[in-house]
């Protein structure tokens, strides 16, 4: 439950982070297009992330498999 729980904060931190780059990006320019610059700003930030956004994912899902697998017995 722990590994789990770690796994979801670690997402929350990295999903708070890609809306404050989101945010800014939207600021930039003229305003008829928000989205498509929230968009931009949201495809920078999982650039910068790099490899964690998938090692977070990747952890989420082996420690729900885990908690599962425990359930069962």
């Amino acid at each position: 439950m722990e590994r789990y729980l770690r796994a979801l904060l670690k997402l929350i931190k990295y999903s708070a982070f890609l809306g404050i780059v989101a945010a800014i990006t939207s600021f930039i320019g003229p305003n008829h297009s928000i989205l498509i610059k929230s968009g931009i700003g949201i495809i920078i930030g999982c650039l910068i992330l790099g490899k964690r956004l998938p090692r977070a994912l990747k952890e989420l899902f082996d420690s729900t498999t885990g908690l599962f697998e425990s359930e069962d017995d």
